[in-house]
């Protein structure tokens, strides 16, 4: 499993590129904006894309999604709880920012163990509302890309429409009572993994009673 890691949009949103090196068959993980830049790594790999994936569907997470979807044909995943957050008017005081999108109809609703393949690679969702409440975590490997539900030494913030801190606590709880070690690749920010957050986040600390 290859990845790449692409900063894009106004507030610094991480996209991901995930791909089987042999079969050169990917997933586009929460592209936020600025389409071009996700679709010239595409091409320079040779990647044949069969799934743009979301944690989640704020503003900054999904602007590019249209035309990336338009340029590879691939399925779009989105969380079932977060289908509402699609639409513009949706969008609240971030509907300025999204002058130029277009809502797709996903071709996948995502909720608790939902699968896709792509090469022999597996994404499995694991339901993390608190964010948002169809926030979920996306594992595929030994990788964990949260979203805006875990950052390094953070968690995402729940005073938007539909956040939840209680629910955030109960799912930062989840993550940190996984089996071994993950590596964590958040929606915004630095890489970190499971063992440091577990040491170190004072949310996933104060979600564990420590």
């Amino acid at each position: 499993m290859k990845i790449m890691q692409l900063c894009v949009g106004m507030v610094g949103t991480n996209c991901y590129i995930v791909y089987d090196e042999k079969s050169r068959e990917a997933a586009v993980i929460d592209p936020g904006d600025n389409a071009p830049s996700i679709l010239q790594a595409i091409t320079q790999e040779k990647l044949n894309v069969r799934y743009v994936l979301l944690t989640h569907a704020h503003f900054d997470h999904i602007l590019a999604a249209h035309e990336v979807l338009q340029a590879t044909g691939a399925k779009y995943v989105v969380p079932e709880a977060d289908m509402w957050l699609l639409k513009r008017e949706n969008m609240g005081q971030f509907r300025s920012f999204a002058r130029s999108y277009v809502e797709d109809v996903p071709d996948v609703t995502a909720g608790e163990g939902t699968q896709v393949a792509f090469g022999g690679l597996t994404a499995a969702y694991m339901s993390t509302p608190g964010h948002t409440p169809g926030s979920s975590v996306i594992r595929i490997g030994d990788v964990l890309f949260t979203g805006d539900t875990l950052f390094r030494q953070e968690c995402g913030r729940c005073d938007l429409e539909g956040g939840d801190f209680g629910q955030m606590l109960r799912s930062l709880r989840r993550l940190y009572e996984l089996e071994g070690d993950y590596k964590v690749m958040p929606g915004h920010e630095g890489l970190s993994t499971l063992a440091e957050e577990r040491k170190y986040n004072p949310y996933m600390l104060q979600a564990v009673g420590k």
